[in-house]
């Protein structure tokens, strides 16, 4: 090849390469955005759900990765601010009975060599220097207090420190212990966008004790709607938007439907012995092979007991080796502490329809967003697929529910998370990223 065909070849070359470098790829460019809404100061007023509160304890891992703190590393993507929480020490954190957060423990049940999955306090005590207060140099941007109900947001007793006339855990970091209050706490920052979730207690502290009156009774609908408005007028006053969720059914959660009504299951021998046992002293109460209702306790009829109804729950407090191993639900009844009959269940879901009206209705009067979590809750139950991992309400496999039944897991929160920015992305003309729920730490077992 003489040298003109070498001078050709290198100048074609050379044109190819500059076409090649000047032919770039299109991709899309993904612009996120806040839309109408400005995260520069977030605020999140809650109970537990808020808080990051799971495994029946605060602990840091879980406050780290708690909804609303997952939505802000979202909201920092558009320009959202820092968001500051009180977490606690690293370690096995605090409860509200000054326990240690719960792991799952495998336990064998005291007959028939069975075992089953058991949550234990992962020590005998929580870490109680996390009641220390964390001092009032900042002022902190989630003020969610595990245990919190809405009569205790404006109540000054409530940062007392001693757990029998305050809760320790607003103690801790409220910005003036014993004369501030959450609700007040929660301006301090001068919020441009709020997240709420309020209510959950005003009605489960009621379910979750069995039906219990007192400190636990629901909190009724005319209050509730009167000092959810005044919370939400106060943050709203500055011209603040924000977000409000919703307060799910009892049927979303673990704890109220791991157990059956008919999970008793008897072969044959078994449902006729019962069966020649109770044909004197309570012939009401029959057994078939196969799947029964249990027999629980009920003061209202005649002997005192009789077997549960369809739709009636049983808790997950329930001694799980007494059901195996000790006749509980058979010979012997659930005590009702461990019961949710007909008449509770309707004063619950009765509470909660209008709890969730009153909630409704301020929304839409205020243009203010809200998340139906009672929905979600719903989807949930029958199971939600995210980037190919399937969650539910199914206790310890379902994975969206931590070791107590109630409250997430991390991944759950991440769930929630996301129900929350779906809703702020479409009321709010925002686009925010989802939370990668299959990156945060699932149910360890052992």
């Amino acid at each position: 090849m003489n040298k003109q065909s070498n001078r050709s070849l290198l100048f074609l070359s050379s044109l190819l390469m500059i076409s090649l470098l000047s032919c770039k790829t299109s991709f899309d460019e993904i612009n996120y955005s806040d839309g109408n809404a400005d995260f520069s100061r977030v605020v999140a007023v809650g109970s537990g759900y808020l808080a990051g509160y799971s495994d029946q304890a605060l602990y840091r891992e879980a406050q780290a990765n708690s909804i609303p703190a997952l939505m802000a590393g979202r909201f920092s993507v558009v320009g959202g601010g820092n968001f500051v929480q009180p977490l606690v020490n690293t370690g096995v954190g605090i409860g509200l009975n000054a326990n240690a957060k719960w792991v799952l423990d495998f336990k064998d049940a005291s007959c028939n060599n069975q075992t089953y999955f058991t949550p234990i306090p992962a020590t005998a005590n929580g870490d109680l220097s996390n009641y220390n207060w964390l001092g009032n140099v900042v002022s902190f941007n989630n003020i969610s207090v595990p245990g919190t109900r809405l009569a205790d947001l404006t109540d000054l007793s409530y940062g007392d420190a001693s757990p029998f006339l305050g809760n320790p855990l607003y103690s801790r970091f409220a910005s003036n212990p014993g004369t501030s209050t959450m609700a007040g706490d929660a301006l301090l920052s001068v919020p441009s966008f709020f997240v709420v979730w309020l209510g959950m207690e005003d009605v489960y502290d009621y379910a979750i004790s069995g039906g219990a009156e007192g400190k636990d009774s629901i909190t009724d609908a005319v209050t509730f709607s009167s000092r959810f408005t005044s919370l939400l007028n106060s943050l709203t006053a500055q011209d603040a938007n924000g977000i409000v969720a919703n307060i799910p059914l009892p049927t979303g959660f673990p704890f109220f439907t791991s157990i059956g009504y008919n999970d008793l299951v008897l072969t044959s021998a078994e449902a006729d012995t019962l069966n020649i046992l109770y044909a004197t002293v309570d012939p009401s109460i029959q057994f078939v092979a196969g799947s029964n209702r249990f027999v629980i306790a009920d003061s209202s009829v005649s002997t005192g007991r009789r077997q549960i109804e369809e739709g009636e729950l049983i808790l997950l407090s329930v001694s799980v080796d007494s059901l195996i191993c000790n006749g509980l639900g058979r010979t012997v009844p659930i005590p009702a502490k461990f019961v949710l009959d007909a008449d509770e269940v309707f004063e619950i879901t009765n509470a909660i329809g209008a709890y969730n009206t009153a909630i409704q209705n301020y929304c839409t009067a205020n243009n203010i967003a809200m998340a139906d979590m009672r929905n979600f809750f719903n989807t949930l139950s029958t199971g939600y697929v995210f980037n190919g991992a399937t969650y539910s309400t199914e206790y310890l496999s379902g994975g969206a529910f931590s070791t107590d039944g109630f409250y997430p897991s991390q991944r759950g929160a991440a769930l929630m998370a996301n129900q929350f920015l779906r809703v702020i992305n479409s009321f709010y003309s925002a686009k925010i990223p989802l939370v990668d729920v299959n990156s945060y730490p699932g149910i360890a077992f052992p």
